[in-house]
C-alpha cells in the first residue's frame, strides 16, 4: 500500500482532503511503473462505500517532480480527476476538479445555502431544515464501520462543499438543527464523531484566535441528537488583558420537534446556563430574534447561527468576539440563564427565557418571543402576530424597563400587509437620580418633539401594505406619556397608480398635551390628489390637481390656525391668541404639585445609634408637623437629613444667619426662576430648648436632580440632569466627654436591696439550704479597721509571702503599707460581712 498526503497531490487546495479517507490517497493492491512513474491499484474515497480503479502519475523535470495527476474512476463513465501542475497534454489548470467530458471546476471557499422546508417553521415563521428518511440502503451503509468516515469522518479546516459527481453528496445530517463541527485550530485541538444509531454525538475544543482585549482563548461545543431530542452545549473560558481574573460561561440546550406534555401546553425545548466573572448583554424587544441563548431553544444545533454561517465554532467565536459581543468578562459578576420554548394551545408558539446577573449590578432579566398565525391548520394565512419582549429590573440601580415589538414576519389580512414598531416602558425609583420619573413609549417620536435621552427608543410603528402593483397603503403612529406631557400622533398615506393615472390621500393627526401648566396644541391635515399623463404624438402632457386643508388649534388662550391649499393656491387663515413660542411660567402653586410629598421632600434619617421600637419617624409631616423623638445610644448616633431640592445654604441651629457651607444658586425652569436661595436648617431640641449642631462632625451629600425642575434652560443634550448639588449633610454626634468623678450621689443612690432571708441562699427557691449557714456576727468591719495594717498583720502577710515564693509562685510587686484601705474600710462596706464557720 501506498500513502500520498493529499496537499502533495494539490498544495493550494485545502479541501481535497474531503475526496480521500483521512486527506491521505491510499492506494492498495498497487503496481508502480518507474518508467512511467505512475501507481495503479485501487482507493477508498468518502464519495463510494468501495474501493475504486485509481491511476497516479508524475511529470519529471530532471531529477525532481514537477506535477502530479490523479484520476479515480467512479463508474458509470465518470472520473474525478486532481491536478497539480499542467501534466502534458493537459488544458486542466491546477487544483481543477474535472470529469471525462473536459469541464473542468474549480474549488471555491462559497458556504451552501441551507436547505429549508417551507411547511416546518419556527415560533417566528422561520422554515426550518427539512427532515429527511433515509432509505433501508442508507441505514444498513450506516452501521458499517466506513459509514462513521462518510459522514463526518475527515474533518477539514473548512466546512465540506455539496457537489455531485456521480457520487453521493457530501452533505450535513438531516436532523433537525444538525451542523458540521470543524477541525479544532491549533496544535491542542480535540474533536469527537460518534454515531451509534438512534445517537449521534460531535464536538471540539480548541484553543480560539486570541485578540484584544483576550490574552487566551478556549472554547468547545457539543452536539447530541438522539432522533426524538436533539441538543447542543457551548462554552468558553478565556483570561482577559491587563491581568483580569479569568472568565468562564456555558450554556446548553435540549429540544424536540415533536415536544412533550399535554396538547394544551407542549414544551418543545428547555435550556440553562451559567457565567463567571462574565456578564450577558441584554437584547432590546426588537433584536430578541437574534440573540442566540434564545434562538437555541427552537434550534439547538443553530445557536447563533445564520444562513452563512453553519460552523459552531465560529458561532461560538461570534459570541465573545466582533465590536458587541453577547458575552463578556465582568470580574466579580456571576450570571444564571434559564429557558424554555413551548406551543401553547396549538396556536401560540414561544420562547422564554429568565436571566438573573449578579456582582457589579444586580439585574433580573426577562426575555421572551412568540407568535400565532390563523387559521392554524390551513396553508392560507390570514395573520400572523410575533412579538418579542423584554424587561429587565435593576433594583440596586432603581431602574425597570420593559419593551415589546413586532417581527418582520408579523403581517394582518394579507402577507404584504406588514406591521412594524413597538412599545417601551421606563420607571426610576430608589435612590436612582430619576427616581419618579418614567416614560410610555410607542413608535419613534418626530422631529421637534425631543425627549430626554434616558426614555426608550423606539422602531417607527405603523403598517406597510401594498395591493397587487397599484394601491400602496403607509401608516405610521406614535405616542409617548410622561410625567409632563402625553403626544400622540399618525399619519396614512394611500397611493393608486395605473398606467398614465396616479392618485393619492394624505391625512395625519399631531397632539401634545401638557398639564404643569395646562397647554394643548393640536393639528390635522388632509390632502387629495389627482394627476394624469396624457400622451400626444411628439410629447406628454401631465395635469395634476390637489386639494388639501390643515387646521391647528392650541390654547389656553384658545389660538389656530387653518390652511387650505388648491392645485393653484394657497392661503392660511389665523384666529385667535397667538401661538405661544415658549412654555409660560407656573405658579407657586402649580410648581408645587409637581415636587414629592411633604413627607419625601425633606427627611431626617437614622443610620447608627438609633435604640428605638420600629421604624422612626423621618420627617414631621408624618405626624402632622410633630414628630416623635428619637431614642438614640449615649455612646454615639449618626443621622442624615436630605432634600429633593438643591440647597445652596446649611445651618446646623434654628437662628444663626451664617451657613456652614455653601451650595449653588437654585433655578425653577417651570417657574422661569433664575438664581434665587434655598436653604436647610437642622437643629438639636434638648429638654425643651435649642441646642446647636456645629460641633458635630459633618459630611455634605451630593447628588444629581431633574434639569425640567432645577435648569436654567432646557437640556439639549437629553440627559435631564444637573449633577453634584449639595442634597444634605450626614451628622455624627461628638466623641463622649468621660467624667473625672461621678458627681453628687444621693442616698437613694447607694442605697442597697437586702435579701431575705438573710444568709444562706440556695440555687433555686423550691429547694432547701445546704452547707454551713453564714452568719453575720457584727463587728467585722472595726476588726478589719483595726488589725489589717497593724505590725503583726504585716509580719504574717509578708511570712506568707516568702513561703508561697519559696514554692515557686511569682508574686509580683507586693504593697505592704495597707493604712490607706484601714482608713477607707468604715465606708467600703454597705453591711457587716457575712462569715462562716471553719471546722
Amino acid at each position: 500500500m501506498i500513502e500520498i498526503p493529499a496537499y502533495a497531490l494539490d498544495g493550494s487546495a485545502e479541501d481535497v482532503g474531503l475526496v480521500f479517507r483521512s486527506g491521505l490517497l491510499r492506494v492498495e493492491g498497487s503496481v508502480c511503473d518507474p518508467k512511467e512513474l505512475s501507481i495503479t491499484g485501487q482507493a477508498v474515497t468518502t464519495g463510494l462505500s468501495s474501493p475504486v480503479p485509481v491511476h497516479v502519475t508524475f511529470t519529471r523535470d530532471g531529477e525532481l517532480i514537477a506535477g502530479t495527476l490523479a484520476v479515480a474512476v467512479l463508474g458509470e463513465g465518470q472520473e474525478l480527476l486532481l491536478v497539480d501542475g499542467t501534466p502534458a497534454g493537459s488544458e486542466l489548470p491546477p487544483g481543477a476538479w474535472a470529469v471525462v467530458d473536459g469541464r473542468a471546476l474549480r474549488l471555491t471557499r462559497r458556504a451552501p445555502t441551507p436547505q429549508t422546508d417551507p411547511g416546518r417553521l419556527d415560533g417566528l415563521g422561520r422554515p426550518l431544515p427539512p427532515v429527511r428518511h433515509r432509505t433501508a440502503a442508507e441505514r444498513e451503509r450506516d452501521r458499517t464501520p466506513y459509514a462513521l468516515v462518510t459522514e463526518h469522518g475527515i474533518l477539514t479546516p473548512r466546512p465540506p462543499e455539496r457537489r455531485r459527481m456521480g457520487m453521493r453528496v457530501l452533505a450535513s445530517p438531516t436532523v433537525r438543527g444538525w451542523s458540521p463541527i470543524g477541525t479544532p485550530s491549533g496544535e491542542n485541538g480535540l474533536s469527537v464523531n460518534y454515531y451509534n444509531p438512534p445517537l449521534r454525538i460531535a464536538g471540539a475544543l480548541t484553543a480560539l484566535p486570541a485578540r484584544s482585549p483576550y490574552k487566551a482563548v478556549v472554547g468547545g461545543v457539543l452536539l447530541v441528537d438522539t432522533g426524538a431530542f436533539n441538543g447542543s452545549a457551548m462554552g468558553a473560558y478565556v483570561i482577559p488583558d491587563g491581568g483580569a481574573q479569568p472568565s468562564l460561561f456555558a450554556y446548553g440546550s435540549l429540544g424536540s420537534e415533536t415536544g412533550f406534555g399535554p396538547p394544551l401546553f407542549q414544551v418543545r425545548g428547555i435550556s440553562a446556563g451559567f457565567g463567571w466573572n462574565s456578564r450577558v448583554r441584554v437584547p432590546s424587544a426588537d433584536a430578541l430574534g437574534s440573540f442566540p441563548f434564545l434562538k437555541a431553544l427552537d434550534n439547538p444545533g443553530e445557536i447563533g447561527a445564520d444562513e452563512d454561517e453553519v460552523d459552531p465554532l465560529a458561532v461560538l467565536s461570534s459570541l465573545i468576539g466582533g465590536s458587541m459581543p453577547w458575552v463578556t468578562p465582568q470580574e466579580g459578576d456571576l450570571w444564571l440563564a434559564a429557558g424554555l420554548a413551548f406551543d401553547c394551545f396549538e396556536t401560540l408558539r414561544g420562547r422564554a427565557m429568565a436571566l438573573v446577573q449578579i456582582g457589579s449590578d444586580l439585574t433580573i432579566s426577562l426575555l421572551g418571543a412568540g407568535g400565532a398565525q390563523l387559521p392554524t391548520k390551513s396553508e392560507k394565512k390570514i395573520a400572523r402576530v410575533e412579538i418579542g419582549i423584554e424587561a429587565t429590573f435593576r433594583p440596586k440601580a432603581g431602574e425597570l424597563s420593559i419593551g415589546a415589538g413586532f417581527t418582520d414576519q408579523t403581517f394582518l389580512i394579507d402577507p404584504n400587509c406588514k406591521l412594524r414598531g413597538g412599545i417601551g416602558m421606563k420607571f426610576w425609583f430608589g435612590e436612582h437620580p430619576n427616581a419618579g420619573d418614567f416614560a410610555l413609549i410607542l413608535g419613534a417620536i418626530p422631529a421637534g418633539r425631543e425627549l430626554p435621552g434616558r426614555y426608550p427608543k423606539q422602531q417607527p410603528a405603523g403598517i406597510t401594505w401594498g395591493i397587487g402593483s397599484t394601491v400602496n397603503i403607509t401608516g405610521s403612529a406614535y405616542a409617548a406619556f410622561t410625567p409632563g406631557s402625553l403626544m400622540a400622533g399618525g399619519g396614512l398615506d394611500v397611493t393608486f397608480k395605473s398606467k398614465g393615472l396616479r392618485a393619492w390621500l394624505q391625512a395625519k393627526v399631531d397632539a401634545l398635551l401638557e398639564w404643569n401648566p395646562f397647554y394643548f396644541d393640536v393639528g390635522i391635515g388632509v390632502r387629495v390628489g389627482v394627476s394624469a399623463t396624457i400622451p400626444m404624438i411628439f410629447f406628454k402632457i401631465t395635469i395634476s390637481i390637489e386639494v388639501g386643508v390643515s387646521v391647528r388649534v392650541w390654547g389656553p388662550a384658545v389660538g389656530g390656525e387653518a390652511t387650505v391649499h388648491l392645485w393653484f393656491i394657497s392661503f392660511t387663515i389665523g384666529f385667535g391668541a397667538e401661538r405661544r413660542d415658549k412654555a409660560p411660567a407656573l405658579g407657586w402653586g402649580g410648581f408645587q404639585g409637581m415636587l414629592p410629598p411633604p413627607e419625601n421632600m425633606v427627611r431626617t434619617t437614622p443610620v447608627t445609634g438609633y435604640t428605638g421600637e420600629g421604624a422612626p419617624d423621618t420627617g414631621a409631616a408624618a405626624t402632622g408637623g410633630a414628630a416623635k423623638p428619637w431614642l438614640v445610644d449615649n455612646g454615639g448616633f449618626t443621622f442624615t437629613a436630605d432634600t429633593q431640592a438643591p440647597i445652596s445654604a446649611l445651618y446646623l441651629d434654628r437662628t444663626s444667619t451664617a451657613p456652614v457651607a455653601d451650595g449653588d444658586t437654585v433655578n425653577i425652569l417651570p417657574m422661569q426662576v433664575r438664581g434665587v436661595t434655598s436653604e436647610l436648617r437642622v437643629w438639636l431640641t434638648y429638654n425643651g430648648g435649642d441646642e446647636t449642631l456645629a460641633d458635630w462632625a459633618r459630611t455634605l451629600m451630593r447628588g444629581s436632580v431633574a434639569n425640567g425642575l432645577w435648569g436654567a434652560a432646557p437640556d439639549s443634550s437629553g440627559e435631564g440632569l444637573i449633577g453634584n448639588q449639595v442634597l444634605g449633610v450626614r451628622l455624627v454626634s461628638p466623641p463622649v466627654e468621660h467624667g473625672t468623678s461621678t458627681g453628687f450621689i444621693d442616698e437613694q443612690g447607694l442605697g442597697f436591696d437586702p435579701i431575705a432571708p438573710d444568709g444562706n441562699e440556695p440555687l433555686a427557691a423550691g429547694e432547701g439550704a445546704s452547707g454551713p449557714v453564714p452568719l453575720r456576727p457584727g463587728g467585722v468591719i472595726g476588726k478589719i479597721q483595726d488589725a489589717i495594717d497593724t505590725s503583726g498583720s504585716r509580719s504574717s502577710r509578708a511570712a506568707l509571702a516568702d513561703a508561697l515564693q519559696s514554692l515557686g509562685a511569682d508574686l509580683g510587686v507586693l504593697d505592704g503599707d495597707l493604712s490607706a484601705y484601714a482608713h477607707a474600710a468604715g465606708t467600703a462596706f454597705t453591711a457587716e460581712p457575712m462569715l462562716v464557720p471553719t471546722g
